[in-house]
Formats: structure tokens, C-alpha cells, sequence
């Protein structure tokens, strides 16, 4: 079964998401709205994984109010599978204060409840990890990495995952990711729905992205797909 690791399912439609019934989809969300409907996908759609959470795009605009009762969600709420898409970005500074707050919140609920967690972490990749180490996640993947490559080895001793893209294609520094990662680490996503120069990011990018990898790899992509399913479970469960 493909896999999709990262994906904003509440963005498509329903009969969009029926032709993607045969993948596993994890759900993540941005914001308290996003993340009832990723709850709600979940029970109509049993391949999709709900998370939820708040991005650190929306920080800003997310009121006091909106926070707590997203915060609440998991305490109240025992269908919640993890926390995402939650995390820091370093390129936006003016919010960078309240992004911290947010996201350290998000992973101390994490470790209390014992949640994986889905990470943006751009520009800020070295601050996601002491974070996420500090407060003892034990299962995260940082989504779309296309940081520093001498992080992958402190990302694998952490028993972590990173999500390969299919503009893995076209964006260079995510390509040398791909080529330095080891398979035990990596996972697919499509980021979905999203338009990167050109490319119409969605779940069917995701058997394409499998034979890159396997290009890239030098493997048979039927070993590929056995990587990513292992880590997968190793993630979720």
C-alpha cells in the first residue's frame, strides 16, 4: 500500500479522496477548523489517519480561544492519531515568539499522550529537533526536509523520520537529502493540495515519487514500498 505521510486531505473533496482510497493518508491540519475536519474525514474514510493541530503560518491569526480548544481536542477527544502540521519557520521572525509557544505546547501533549507528531520546520531545523528532544517525542517526522544533510544522522539516532517530496524532482537541496537519507528513515509525502513551480502536488504523485526513490536508490521499487511501509508502522503505532 503507498503511503501518504503528509497531506492536507481537507483540502480535496470527497470524491477526490474515494479515487485515493487504496493509499494510506495521514490528514494533517492547520488550524482548529481544519483539524474537525480531518476528525471528520476519518470516520467516513477509513485509510486516512487524522491529525491535528495548528501551523505556524497561523499562529498570528489563531485567537487565545481557538488554541485552547485545539489543545483541548486531545485531551477530550481519543480518536486523535497525532499532532500536525505544528512546528516552527525560521523565515517568518515577526511571529517566531508565539510560533515557540505553540509548538513547545504541542509537544508536551505529545509526550504526555504519547502522539507522533507531523513537523514544518523550515529554516528552523536544528531549533525542531533540541525541541523535540527536549521534551522526549518519541515519534515525529519532519516533513519535506531539505535541511542541513549533516542533521539526517542526529534525525536517525532520535529514531525520527523525514518525508521525501515529489519536488524532490526539481528542488536541488531536497534531491541531496534523498541521496545522503537512509531508507530507514525516509517516508513519502505529497503535501497535497499544492502547486510547487508547476508541479500539482496530490496523493496520485505518490507511486511516481516511489519509482524516483528507486531510481535514486538503486533499488527494485517493491523494496522501496517494504521500507516505507515498515517505517511507516514503526511511526503509527
Amino acid at each position: 500500500m503507498l503511503i501518504d505521510a503528509h497531506c492536507h486531505a481537507h483540502g480535496f473533496s470527497k470524491e477526490e479522496l474515494r479515487r485515493y482510497s487504496s493509499m494510506t493518508i495521514v490528514s494533517v491540519a492547520e488550524d482548529l477548523e481544519s483539524s474537525m475536519k480531518s476528525l471528520s474525514l476519518a470516520e467516513e474514510f477509513p485509510n486516512i489517519i487524522p491529525f491535528i493541530g495548528i501551523h505556524p503560518w497561523n499562529v498570528e491569526e489563531v485567537s487565545r480561544s481557538e488554541l485552547e480548544k485545539t489543545f483541548q481536542l486531545v485531551e477530550k477527544r481519543d480518536d486523535i492519531r497525532g499532532l500536525g502540521e505544528v512546528g516552527l519557520d525560521g523565515k517568518i521572525r515577526k511571529t517566531y515568539e508565539k510560533q515557540l509557544e505553540v509548538f513547545e505546547k504541542f509537544c508536551s501533549l505529545a509526550s504526555e499522550y504519547d502522539l507522533p507528531m507531523n513537523i514544518h520546520a523550515r529554516a528552523a531545523w536544528r531549533e525542531v529537533l533540541e525541541i523535540l528532544r527536549k521534551y522526549d517525542v518519541e515519534r515525529a517526522i519532519i516533513h519535506w526536509f531539505s535541511g542541513p544533510i549533516d542533521l539526517l544522522e542526529e534525525i536517525a539516532l532520535s529514531e525520527y523520520f523525514i518525508t521525501i517530496n515529489p519536488a524532490v524532482r526539481i528542488q536541488e537541496k531536497h534531491r541531496r537529502v534523498l541521496e545522503e537519507a537512509s531508507m530507514e528513515i525516509i517516508l513519502t509525502e505529497s503535501d497535497g493540495p499544492y502547486n510547487y513551480r508547476g508541479l500539482n502536488l496530490r496523493p496520485d504523485t505518490i507511486k511516481g515519487l516511489v519509482k524516483y526513490i528507486a531510481e535514486v536508490k538503486s533499488l527494485d521499487e517493491e523494496v522501496i514500498e517494504e521500507n516505507i511501509a515498515l517505517n511507516f508502522r514503526k511511526f503509527i503505532s
